[in-house]
C-alpha cells in the first residue's frame, strides 16, 4: 500500500536579495508518493557574498548537509537576470532524497552555520 502526503511550506526566513531560494517539491498538484520511506527534495538556492553555500536539511532522524550541484540557467536567468552560460553561481540547485519525517525543515549552510529558511510540513491523505 502507498501512502500518499500533500505538502504545505512555512517560510522561517523572508526571501530578500541576499537570500533567495524556492522549493519545487510540491505536492499541491500531484499528492507525493513515498519510495521506501524516502522523499525527494528538489529547488534552487542563491546566497549573496556565500563562498559555497550547502543545502541543510533537519528532520526528526538528523541534520544532513548537501552540495548545491544542479545546473539551473533558469534560475541565473529569471532571478539574477544575467546570461546563464558559464555563470559562476549557475550550480544553484539541488534534487536530495532525504529520509520521510513528517516535519522537514530546509536551510542554507555556509562557514559552518546553519539559516533555517523553510518547514515542509507533509500530511498524510485519506
Amino acid at each position: 500500500m502507498t501512502n500518499c502526503y500533500t505538502l504545505s511550506t512555512a517560510p522561517l526566513t523572508k526571501s530578500d536579495s541576499e537570500l533567495r531560494w524556492n522549493i519545487d517539491t510540491s505536492s499541491n498538484k500531484i499528492p507525493l508518493k513515498l519510495t521506501n520511506g524516502r522523499v525527494e527534495l528538489s529547488g534552487w538556492l542563491l546566497a549573496e557574498g556565500q563562498r559555497s553555500p550547502r543545502l541543510a536539511v533537519k528532520n526528526e532522524l538528523g541534520t544532513y548537509s548537501f552540495p548545491l550541484n544542479i545546473k539551473r540557467p533558469d534560475v541565473v536567468a529569471t532571478i539574477l537576470q544575467q546570461p546563464a552560460d558559464n555563470h559562476p553561481r549557475l550550480c544553484c540547485g539541488f534534487k536530495v532524497n532525504v529520509p520521510f519525517s513528517s516535519l522537514i525543515t530546509i536551510g542554507m549552510e555556509s562557514d559552518g552555520l546553519i539559516t533555517w529558511l523553510t518547514e515542509l510540513n507533509f500530511f498524510q491523505e485519506g
